[in-house]
């Protein structure tokens, strides 16, 4: 079994256990979710949001008007995303690996992920921000929320009481170094929820061909 397959195999299982409960942590995040879907610099935008998890951030962009497509690799969190849409959002779910998108080349205005690269070995988090840049048109914008490096202490010690086993792996590299491996360069940063977590945004440069090795 490859690294790749083994992720999807401790992913559908982990995620297994806690989306019946996750729909209600995501609660904590509403306000997180509005703030980023306000960042998209267009209107009517067509949106990735990939690793969608139960819906929320793809809800939070349709509920703004744009065109939403959410991908997720474990169907139990899937299951949760019907009941948060409503009539006139523009948005569906699919089930697909975030490190083989099913889609073409410069697609997408704008693709997101939430929460999900500290949830995946190194290696297939950077493969995961590579096809972000495949799939979104050159100029369009990338959007990241994850963990914030350095964590606040205790928030830290807290995560580690739940999060997957690739957690502190990537809280100790930090997102830096998996945007830079990745080819991609942050435009604004931005803290939250005691400098817990970060969302950063980037510009997709698809002419930018030199990656980090």
């Amino acid at each position: 079994m490859d690294n790749q397959q083994e992720q999807e195999k401790y992913n559908i299982g982990f995620f297994k256990r806690w989306a019946p409960i996750y729909y209600w942590i995501e609660v904590a995040f509403i306000f997180l979710r509005k703030k980023v879907a306000n960042k998209i610099g267009k209107s009517h935008a067509k949106i990735l949001d990939v690793a969608c998890g139960t819906g929320s951030q793809s809800v939070a962009f349709a509920k703004e008007g744009h065109s939403v497509i959410g991908v997720d690799l474990s169907p139990d969190m899937l299951k949760y995303t019907e009941r948060k849409i409503k009539p006139g959002y523009d948005v569906k779910f699919v089930r697909g690996n975030a490190t083989k998108l099913p889609y073409d080349d410069s697609t997408f205005d704008v693709s997101s992920v939430s929460l999900a690269l500290h949830e995946m070995p190194e290696d297939l988090s950077i493969m995961t921000l590579k096809e972000m840049i495949r799939v979104t048109k050159e100029g369009g914008q990338i959007l990241i929320i994850e963990y914030n490096t350095p964590p606040n202490r205790l928030g830290h010690k807290i995560a580690k009481l739940y999060e997957s086993k690739y957690y502190n792996h990537f809280v100790e590299t930090g997102l830096d170094y998996f945007l830079k491996k990745a080819g991609l360069e942050p435009i604004s940063k931005e803290t939250c929820l005691l400098g817990n977590f970060q969302t950063v945004e980037c510009t997709n440069r698809l002419n930018q061909k030199t990656v980090s090795k």
